[in-house]
């Protein structure tokens, strides 16, 4: 955005007499904010009578200060800064909350350096303190004390996924008790920077890796250790509270600390300077659409250049130090301003400071808008005060809305007197997307600033009651403009710094995964109308951790998606650079694995049998061995490890994505001694015989789960033609024949007699004998035949990860009617149509169907079928599901199964976020029989793929041949889906596309696939 703007400058104050202006300005503020700026942060609250022999800051000298303090005010005429935030109290004020009222804890814990030669720093002279807060805080939540376990210290993996907030307890509760619910032990906070060391990067030259040797580690249920770590650990991502900017000033040595990570960090100091930066901050607003208040900014010696884009509603004013004329300037620049204000009927108008160091209301003042001479006089004040890339901001005063309806107002309403401020706090979500966590009030005298330290926390639906605002759908609307217009707040400044170069982000892996944003309710034209004020970076979930204590029903809520993201972003660094064998690259639908494999810093060996294989140029290695003849497999496994010794190849991980390559993939990492399934499991899944065979002998009670045999039905081997002649005496039809070693449908028939079992059973055994005969078939174990109870009800499919025999994540999808004999999949949808517990019933089934038969550690795809008594499975596949799976649990969930298939095989324990989904997908599957013409007709080829790009349907195209094999065996090409916020919506848009493309027909009624998706 292009913003009016002048360049003015004038001579700077010296930083000594600038420094005692400032500190002079502060010191009119609350004496609780005094309190925390000595202490450490601006939200560090208590005195501590006990410290008095412990620390040289102590509460008799605290005192001491604040009453001088209160003594000089005495004789200070109040209107010299006219309403600045002032609370007239004592220290003594806050003794009946002060820790040290009572101790129902022990302090005897060693808080030192790692090493007894490490000095302790000067900064850690509060360390007690913050150790004290912390207690405090977890004994008035129901936590229990923290357990210092530092005389033996613990070894983690060097893979573990170790999240480091350095900072004291106060600005960061509700992260670290959400971060030790969702990846226990991992989430870390580090009371001071001589618990942590640098060390020159394996990966990164120039850059230094950040490891922790001591640490507070936090648990389930808010359990928390001292722990001491040998060797240390390696820090996946930082969080830095020990800056100037986040502690009042009171310290900096985390800002040495955070200079050259190697790892993700969160909102560097260049960053922090950005979002802090008012100015920068309203031009994305106006950018999105966020209403704010009509500005006027001066703008002292900043290299910021603001977005090119006329906003009629910013005047910039840039301050240099070559002019003299400041005062000429600001008497000519505000009196404009307050001209056109009062052409507006703007009664009255707001001063104030911005940039990092200017938070919770410091320097605001109110002044009406006929009093030219005092607002120059303001601005001028501060002019003195403001450091190289600050601003002054001269804007109009927002008039909260006022009540409605007094008459029926409770006693607790709010008056014409009141004034609210809302804070909503924005994450970063772990795919990338802005989400709006939480909305908090607050409400104060409409004479003062309004802000977190003046105010209760209350939710906004009470707010707006106490305005009288009561109408449902108004509320609901106004919440939905307030949720939308925050995230694309957040939205627009993740997109600037996507365009950063390392420089600017200040760090390799630095950026913005958190805001608070300030709003005001007014009215406009009638109507509810949020108004941007201010943007806070991430130190702005302290008024979040109050009201989740206040309602803690909200627990965890409001920063929820950034303990994700902290999350995923640790796990996508530590997977980044590992080498990952892979066994078969399987067919032209797999292909999206190497592009993922990239964008993942993954260096994948690929091991495939065919020399022309088309990604053979796009992998890291390329090994070319011919192991289709699985029954070599143990053979194969040999020799693949001898090549990967000759060419001096070291592997973090084996992975398979191709069904006959299980149980050559688990030799491999049994063989390897690597993390995946084990070969019994393996061979037990490829088996379909084998499979139920193991689970029917699972009978005994289980004091958690139901039995597994429970999931079971009848079958039998057909091995030879006699073993058809058996099977017919006990098999009752309808029953389903299917290959031993195949997965898909290509395979598998229904019979409806002894005569067509025995028919089909020779059809099988002559017509699919290599891998010819049908594209994709993969015969390599054999082509053994099965039968078995046929299965009515309805079908689904169970994505499941496990690693160390516990269940990770689940997601599962319906499919609708299968089409034929052959049981030719049709139509499917994301998530289940079917009942929680249903889906509950599969998703425990699933998993107990893989752990029983020796799958503990991998991604598995399971097909189920439900019935009127519960779960029955149909089989397993080892391995990640195909067609269409991987991208929509991707779009739906954020989950790539993909990634988390790699970080299993590198054994590093996988932390899977929040499975809500976004919205509903559904799909209809293509087959060559009917639908060739998709791909054999140009123009219908390009508007699909020109509707994909748009985001208006998903095209997976996961077969270039499009054949038909023999007999007439097909399997489907490709997939066309839409997605909606709901199952109606979802199965109205579908028909219209599949009409369009002529997907539907005589011979391929979707109407009828589609039927059994209803909301039940």
């Amino acid at each position: 955005m292009e913003i009016r703007s002048e360049s003015v400058s004038y001579e700077p104050l010296p930083d000594d007499t600038r420094i005692n202006a400032f500190d002079s300005l502060v010191k009119k503020m609350e004496t609780a904010k005094l309190v925390s700026s000595i202490l450490d942060n601006v939200s560090t609250v208590n005195l501590f009578s006990c410290y008095d022999d412990l620390l040289p800051l102590t509460e008799a000298s605290i005192k001491d200060k604040l009453e001088e303090e209160e003594e000089k005010e005495k004789g200070e005429d109040e209107e010299k800064l006219p309403n600045t935030t002032r609370i007239k109290t004592s220290a003594h004020t806050y003794s009946t909350t002060c820790t040290c009222s009572y101790r129902a804890w022990s302090t005897n814990v060693d808080l030192g350096p790692h090493r007894a030669d490490i000095t302790v720093p000067e900064e850690d002279k509060n360390i007690l303190i913050y150790y004290e807060v912390l207690q405090y805080a977890l004994y008035e939540t129901g936590c229990p004390e923290t357990i210092d376990r530092t005389s033996q210290p613990r070894i983690v993996s060097k893979d573990a996924t170790s999240i480091t907030i350095l900072s004291s307890p106060v600005e960061c509760m509700a992260v670290l008790m959400e971060g030790g619910r969702c990846c226990p032990g991992d989430m870390l906070l580090v009371l001071s920077t001589a618990w942590l060391s640098k060390r020159k990067s394996e990966t990164k030259q120039g850059l230094y890796s950040l490891y922790v040797h001591k640490a507070i580690a936090f648990a389930e249920a808010g359990q928390t250790y001292l722990e001491t770590y040998s060797p240390p650990r390696r820090t996946t991502y930082f969080v830095n509270f020990f800056t100037r900017a986040c502690t009042n000033g009171a310290r900096n040595d985390g800002e040495a600390i955070e200079a050259l990570l190697d790892c993700p960090t969160s909102s560097s100091l260049k960053l922090t300077a950005l979002v802090d930066d008012k100015v920068w901050t309203r031009c994305v607003m106006a950018k999105v659409g966020m209403a704010f208040p009509e500005t006027l900014a001066f703008v002292y010696d900043s290299d910021l250049m603001y977005p090119n884009q006329d906003v009629p509603d910013i005047r910039v004013v840039r301050i240099d130090e070559q002019k003299t004329d400041l005062n000429l300037i600001v008497y000519m620049r505000v009196s404009d301003f307050l001209a056109m204000c009062a052409d507006k009927d703007i009664p009255k108008i707001v001063v104030k400071p911005s940039g990092v160091m200017w938070h919770g209301s410091i320097g605001v003042t109110f002044h009406y808008t006929a009093d030219n001479d005092e607002i120059i006089s303001a601005v001028l004040e501060l002019a003195t005060l403001i450091h190289k890339g600050d601003a002054i901001l001269v804007e109009a005063f927002l008039d909260t809305v006022k009540p409605e309806n007094t008459s029926k107002l409770p006693k607790w309403a709010c008056n014409n007197n009141n004034a609210v401020r809302l804070r909503t706090t924005v994450c970063r979500a772990h795919d990338d997307t802005p989400k709006t966590s939480n909305i908090n009030c607050g409400v104060a005298h409409l004479s003062e600033p309004v802000n977190g330290n003046n105010t209760v926390c209350q939710s906004l639906k009470t707010t707006l009651i106490a305005f009288g605002i009561i109408d449902e759908a108004e509320m609901a609307s106004f919440e939905k403009e307030v949720r939308e217009k925050s995230a694309a707040v957040l939205d627009g400044i993740m997109s600037y710094e996507n365009d950063l170069s390392t420089t600017e982000r200040g760090g390799l892996y630095a950026q913005t995964d958190v805001i608070g944003i300030d709003l005001v309710i007014t009215t406009r034209n009638g109507i509810l109308t949020p108004v941007g004020i201010e943007v806070n970076s991430h130190d702005c979930t302290f008024n979040c951790q109050i009201y989740e204590n206040i309602y803690p029903q909200e627990k965890g809520l409001s920063v929820h998606p950034w303990v994700e993201t902290m999350i995923t972003r640790s796990q996508k660094f530590v997977l980044a650079g590992k080498r990952i064998l892979v066994i078969g690259g399987g067919n032209y639908d797999k292909g999206f694995i190497w592009g993922a494999a990239q964008d993942l810093g993954v260096q994948v060996v690929l091991v495939e049998s065919n020399p022309c294989y088309f990604v053979a140029e796009d992998v890291a290695q390329f090994i070319n061995y011919d192991f289709n003849d699985h029954i070599q497999d143990h053979k194969h496994a040999m020799q693949i490890n001898k090549l990967l010794k000759q060419n001096k190849i070291d592997i973090n991980g084996c992975v398979t994505f191709w069904e006959d390559c299980v149980p050559l993939a688990a030799i491999m990492c049994q063989l390897l001694d690597l993390t995946g399934p084990s070969v019994r499991g393996a061979m037990n899944a490829t088996n379909k015989s084998s499979t139920l065979s193991v689970l029917r002998k699972r009978t005994v009670d289980v004091p958690h789960f139901p039995r597994p045999y429970l999931y079971t039905s009848w079958f039998t081997s057909l091995r030879e033609k006699a073993d058809v002649y058996n099977a017919t005496k006990v098999c009752q039809f309808p029953a389903v024949m299917k290959l031993e070693y195949r997965s898909g449908v290509v395979d598998v028939v229904l019979v409806q007699s002894a005569e067509e079992l025995e028919e089909k059973y020779i059809q099988f055994k002559s017509l699919l004998t290599k891998n010819e005969d049908y594209f994709g078939i993969e015969l390599g174990h054999d082509n053994n035949v099965m039968v078995m109870e046929y299965i009515g009800g309805t079908e689904h499919k169970v994505d499941l990860i496990i690693y160390e025999r516990k269940l990770v994540a689940a997601f599962v999808s319906d499919n609708g009617s299968t089409r034929g004999e052959r049981f030719t999949e049709t139509a499917a949808c994301m998530p289940s149509c079917l009942p929680y517990d249903k889906r509950q019933q599969l998703i425990t089934a699933a998993y107990q169907c893989c752990t029983e038969i020796g799958l503990e550690n991998g991604v598995f795809n399971v097909e189920m079928k439900m019935i009127s008594t519960g779960p029955k499975l149909v089989e397993i596949n080892c391995r990640m599901g195909g067609f269409y799976l991987r991208d929509w649990i991707k779009k739906l969930y954020g989950v790539d199964l993909v990634m988390f298939s790699f970080l299993v095989s590198c054994g590093i324990r996988p932390y899977c976020p929040g499975l809500t989904p976004k919205g509903q997908l559904m799909g209809v599957m293509c087959i060559p029989s009917l639908h060739s013409h998709m791909l054999s007709d140009p123009d219908t080829l390009s508007r699909l793929q020109d509707l994909k790009s748009k985001g208006i349907i998903h095209f997976n195209h996961y077969d270039e041949h499009a054949v038909i094999g023999k007999d007439g065996f097909e399997e489907p090409f490709a997939n066309v889906a839409v997605m909606e916020k709901d199952i109606p919506l979802a199965k109205r848009k579908l028909l219209e596309f599949s009409n369009e493309f002529h997907i539907t027909g005589l011979n391929y009624n979707v109407t009828d696939f589609l039927a059994e998706f209803i909301n039940v």
